[in-house]
């Protein structure tokens, strides 16, 4: 049984939707900004920021904006401290802000690692944020502590790809049937469109690896598309020749320093080898083409090959075995953490209370 995931976006592939800006002229912006890796990060700190001001006053807008980077810096310095490489954070509105590693972590408790670092340091700045206020008497800092608490323990739910369900892997993976339970309970207090899905997928996911998949490799499907201009087809009379559709391709495939695992697809008759990145490690099953197309209409004139990879994701077998002690201190210190989040949070609550409430405070 086949699991479909999103397609391979290739460097040539057209935008889905229509944008303000060309690709091209981003690109152009950020060559001009010379900000280099930390481009996108900046940037979409820039929009997210923007699009908060636009609901509220531009300090709690910058407010929370920053209570998401610390969160987010706090997964960068533990997957430092574990030598694993991460992207710089990019933010997304209303969601957060993600940041991807360049490799996987070998086992359970480094991952738990990695994501305990959000919302422990997290936890943190919103705690300073808390402080601030208290000493300042100015309410706005409430509702940014308020946020940034609020933000931090509905991460620590455990439900992936949430922190809460990376820890819960290294606690017992019978957490996940609690974060399925009470999620759907947070789905209806937060009445939020995005976290159903989120949890909807999630439930899936556990219901498909361990009912649907239980003792048996799932199979994955991955798309993409090769795009061959007219001129640098080798012979003189291909034009006239059908190319081949449902046949296997060959390939070949290996990973790089990072961790990441390419395939090498050669499409023979175009005289073409293209690489592609996998999303994840596994075991390649095949790769076959699934439909040739000639667009005679576009400049350059190309052929495009549509292909389809089929593969098993690689699973470490002792990936979850986990030291009686080291679950025993992940346990005790994501309970700790989802108990002190439950106490600021009231206090911050009865404060802004005090103040005449968390609207009020972003009138101040």
């Amino acid at each position: 049984m086949k699991r479909q995931v999103k397609p391979i976006r290739e460097g040539n592939s057209e935008p889905g939707t229509v944008s303000l800006f060309s690709i091209a002229g981003i690109k152009t912006l950020l060559q001009f900004l010379r900000l280099g890796k930390k481009s996108g990060a900046l940037l979409s700190m820039a929009v997210a920021t923007a699009i908060y001001t636009w609901f509220y006053q531009w300090e709690f807008a910058l407010g929370v904006t920053v209570m998401v980077l610390v969160h987010e810096l706090g997964h960068v310095a533990a997957a430092r401290q574990k030598g694993i490489p991460v992207t710089a954070p990019f933010f997304i509105p209303f969601l957060g802000a993600l940041i991807m590693m360049k490799r996987n972590p070998r086992d359970a408790a480094t991952e738990a690692y990695i994501a305990m670092g959000g919302p422990l340091v997290g936890t943190i700045g919103a705690f300073v944020s808390f402080l601030i206020g208290l000493f300042t008497g100015h309410s706005l800092f409430y509702a940014i502590a308020y946020i940034g608490f609020t933000l931090n323990l509905i991460n620590l739910l455990p439900i992936h790809p949430l922190d809460g369900g990376r820890i819960a892997s290294s606690v017992t993976r019978w957490l996940w049937v609690a974060g399925a339970a009470g999620g759907l309970f947070a789905v209806i207090f937060l009445k939020s469109f995005l976290f159903f899905v989120l949890w909807a997928l999630f439930v899936w996911d556990l219901f498909s690896k361990y009912i649907v998949h239980r003792g048996k490799a799932a199979e994955y499907s991955c798309w993409g598309k090769i795009e061959v201009p007219f001129d640098q087809i080798p012979g003189e009379n291909w034009m006239l020749i059908p190319f081949s559709e449902r046949e296997p391709l060959p390939y070949r495939t290996y990973s790089d320093m990072d961790g990441k695992q390419w395939v090498d697809i050669n499409w023979e008759e175009a005289d073409v080898v293209h690489p592609v990145k996998m999303q994840e490690q596994g075991l390649i099953r095949s790769v076959f083409s699934t439909k040739v197309e000639r667009r005679w209409q576009q400049t350059p004139k190309v052929v495009v090959l549509r292909y389809q990879i089929d593969y098993e994701p690689h699973e470490i077998e002792n990936y979850y075995e986990v030291p009686e002690k080291v679950r025993w201190r992940f346990g005790i210190s994501y309970g700790a953490l989802a108990i002190a989040l439950f106490v600021l949070l009231d206090l911050v609550q009865l404060m802004m209370n005090e103040q005449g409430g968390f609207f009020h405070s972003l009138r101040k």
